[in-house]
């Protein structure tokens, strides 16, 4: 810029000198010289025509100067844009320097022992996916889900040997008849309650922007036992819980649009006005889930288990129910027009009764249609 300045100056003392120079010839032609175009005239005709010259120069010096000025300016604009492009980009690569210092800080974090400093590594990730959702969002997500799958497993039942199943042994089945006839209310509360670092983990994961996602892009928490987790509102739109312990899970206003919730454990889990739309929740267990004023509409629940499951104004249109198990299950004002009831299992007409339905509701052969139910339009 320093450089722009400096030429300029030049060109207009250049400009200055070759103008004086120019005017000066201009008066002498007019006033002092024998040219013959000038010879003839009058004293006071060469004065006017000379001041005239001299007027048509000055303007044109100075045309030329304004336009100079006008380039120059031009270029100091340029180059200021210019520094401010390079100024912009260090600072860009600065922070995405700090950015990623601070990703492998926080990944450090979450691999420590102390409780505390795994909590800071989660929330700190949780802030990065924030401050650089384009490049670290998904990423972040990918970690936090592994880190529950990873530390919170759905424990497999290890598969008995071929052969001959050996007796109980004497003391263990007293045990277990000690256990068998104990007071079962004297064990509210004694269950292990959920790990505060996942708890920490889910939480993050239910509150992320999701928008930043790409169609492809699901969140995998299949195969995880996180029983009392607590996932209010959560975002967990065409999330993968797959086989998933969710047992006495609160999922209130829950986002589970398109879920894969195939073969997971429900039981008592709380999904009071939860988004469950097309959710895939086949041969789950639903016993005696919590799903009032639920968006179940076109659900899959074929083989369900929705024993005692509370399904007050839970909307079921257009669901599939196949061989689901219904024995108990409160329907009363629950929507079921559209719904498939195919071969469901202990179904009563007490349950439909209760229920809204229509013409297009179809039922077990041994149902009848409730006479109260309307017509689709």
């Amino acid at each position: 810029m320093s450089d722009n300045k400096d030429n300029f100056g030049i060109i207009l003392t250049l400009l200055a000198v070759v103008f004086f120079i120019v005017s000066g010839f201009v008066i002498w032609v007019f006033l002092f010289s024998d040219f013959a175009f000038v010879h003839f005239l009058e004293p006071e005709k060469r004065i006017d025509s000379g001041i005239k010259a001299l007027t048509t120069i000055g303007a044109s010096f100075g045309g030329i100067a304004l336009l100079t000025n006008a380039y120059y300016a031009s270029r100091t604009a340029k180059a200021a844009n210019d520094n401010a492009k390079a100024a912009n980009e260090n600072a860009e690569i600065a922070r995405d320097k700090q950015i990623t210092e601070r990703f492998a800080k926080a990944i450090e974090l979450i691999g420590n022992e102390r409780l505390e400093v795994k909590l800071g590594g989660i929330y700190a990730l949780e802030q990065i996916a924030k401050d650089s959702p384009e490049k670290y969002h998904w990423t972040i997500m990918e970690v936090l889900t592994a880190f529950v799958r990873e530390n919170a497993p759905v424990k497999k039942v290890a598969e008995e040997d071929e052969g001959e199943i050996p007796k109980l042994r004497t003391d263990i089945q007293a045990a277990l008849t000690v256990i068998g006839r104990r007071n079962a209310e004297e064990d509210e509360g004694k269950r292990p309650k959920l790990r505060t670092d996942i708890q920490a983990a889910l939480t993050v994961i239910g509150r992320r922007n999701y928008e930043k996602e790409k169609e492809n892009q699901r969140i995998d928490l299949s195969n995880i036992d996180i029983r009392d987790a607590n996932l209010d509102k959560a975002h967990l739109e065409k999330a993968s819980l797959y086989q998933a312990n969710l047992q006495e899970a609160v999922l209130s206003e829950a986002n589970l649009q398109e879920a894969s919730l195939y073969q997971a454990n429900l039981q008592e889990a709380v999904l009071s006005e939860a988004n469950l739309q097309g959710a895939n929740l086949c041969q789950a267990n639903l016993q005696r889930a919590s799903l009032s004023k639920a968006n179940l509409q076109r659900a899959f629940l074929y083989q369900a288990n929705l024993q005692r499951a509370f399904l007050y104004q839970a909307n079921l249109q257009e669901a599939v129910l196949s061989e689901a198990n219904l024995q108990g299950a409160n329907l009363y004002q629950a929507k079921l027009q559209g719904a498939k009831f195919t071969s469901a299992k202990n179904l009563t007409s007490q349950q439909i009764e209760s229920a809204e339905g229509d013409e297009n509701t179809i039922l077990p052969d041994d149902i009848t249609r409730p006479k109260h139910w309307t017509k689709s339009e």
